[in-house]
């Protein structure tokens, strides 16, 4: 059945970036729209506009969430399922009925699969939700960092097995459409950084986030704070956004559902 809508934010991104995802997409009986929303740069993909493929330009580069939710207040009707993709992601056509087959039987508002690395290496896409210190201590004191990390990265659950976790990679997230829109989706105020930890978190506190490890996805990753001064600046905007909003030391839902995430650890080393 045709009930998966699925958006990808472009910016100057080229036709050979994106063609071998989308053609999985479209291979896919499952895909009801794939829309490409483009932030700028990528004007080419007009020319694929179809039955299933949607092209949507907001002028200028309104960010990775605002994107998103451009398409989700054009499109998102259209399908029971929502995905949200990234432009450098592999996957196989399969997995979308896998994924749509999960998230009904963990009946929960949002799923990620296992996300490799391109090299295979397994990406630590499901995580606590972060203290400052945990995010600051990853940026510039590495080697503490690596003492922090083991918890924030839940590096002691089992991942051969359905996990909960508050934060999911925003690389590629797949939801039941009627969570994403009853949390508004993005929260618009972040340009990009940390708008996938803010709705991973409302999404699991009122329906319930996974990971499931039944299928698998390949995502290009790369740091782009870590070597550019400006998007650095623009990160750091975002986690003063973030913990602005949900509380820099006092964060009582952070507390909750980190609680839940830990207890899997003691189940899992039993």
């Amino acid at each position: 059945m045709a009930d998966i809508v699925c958006s990808i934010v472009l910016y100057n991104h080229g036709e050979e970036d994106i063609l071998p995802l989308a053609n999985e997409l479209l291979a896919s009986e499952n895909i009801k729209k794939l829309v490409f929303v483009d932030n700028g740069g990528s004007e080419w993909v007009k020319k694929w506009v179809s039955e299933r493929v949607a092209y949507l330009n907001p002028g200028s580069n309104i960010g990775y969430g605002a994107g998103h939710n451009m398409a989700l207040r054009e499109f998102g009707h259209e399908g029971c399922y929502y995905l949200v993709s990234n432009p450098d992601i592999s996957l196989d056509a399969k997995s979308l009925s896998i994924l749509r087959e999960e998230i009904e039987l963990l009946d929960v508002g949002l799923i990620i699969p296992d996300i490799r690395y391109l090299d295979g290496r397994r990406q630590e896409a499901c995580k606590l939700l972060p203290t400052p210190l945990n995010l600051f201590v990853r940026r510039f004191l590495p080697a503490l960092a690596q003492r922090l990390d083991h918890s924030y990265m839940m590096r002691d659950i089992d991942f051969t097995r359905p996990v909960f976790a508050p934060f999911l990679s925003g690389c590629f997230m797949f939801f039941r459409t009627e969570a994403l829109r009853a949390v508004n989706g993005f929260d618009e105020r972040y340009f990009m950084y940390m708008e996938d930890i803010d709705l991973s978190r409302r999404v699991a506190e009122r329906f319930g986030a996974m990971y499931t490890p039944r299928t698998t996805i390949y995502h290009g990753f790369q740091k782009g704070s870590y070597t550019d001064k400006r998007l650095l600046r623009i990160h750091i905007r975002s986690a003063f956004l973030y913990f602005n909003k949900w509380g820099w030391i006092f964060d009582r839902s952070r507390w909750k559902m980190n609680k839940k995430a830990r207890a899997q650890f003691r189940k899992n080393n039993v």
